[in-house]
């Protein structure tokens, strides 16, 4: 049986320049990154900082990633969407969003908040 030789005579030299000419441009790219980087000012020492949040939000400015739902456990309230089983309740006059324990609850049905977990809220129909 005759052996098939893929990268042979004219081939191999194409595909030697295409492998050289790659691994150059990806030389050359590493190069123009590592300049676009550290060019710039002091403070934003490059390109690639620009691109990175440095920032950060405190909760003493008012920052908060959970509201603070816990004043609702054992409280009832009115379904004002149909519970599927998520949906919102007004309670004390406040929208809130749930999530019923069974199935689903009707609109316009009386519930109670039986457990808050950050920001999710456990409701049962009564």
């Amino acid at each position: 049986m005759a052996e098939v030789q893929i990268f042979s005579g004219a081939n191999s030299i194409v595909f030697s320049f295409v492998s050289y000419a790659l691994i150059g441009i990806a030389v050359l790219g590493i190069f123009v990154v590592m300049y676009l980087n550290n060019r710039g000012s002091k403070k934003n020492s490059g390109m690639l900082n620009e691109l990175v949040l440095d920032e950060r939000q405190k909760n003493r400015d008012g920052y908060t990633s959970v509201t603070d739902k816990s004043k609702f456990l054992g409280a009832t309230g009115v379904c004002v969407t149909d519970l599927r089983p998520a949906g919102t309740i007004t309670v004390e006059g406040e929208p809130v969003d749930v999530v019923a324990e069974g199935s689903f609850v009707k609109q316009g049905s009386i519930v109670k908040v039986i457990n808050v977990d950050g920001s999710r809220v456990l409701v049962r129909q009564i």
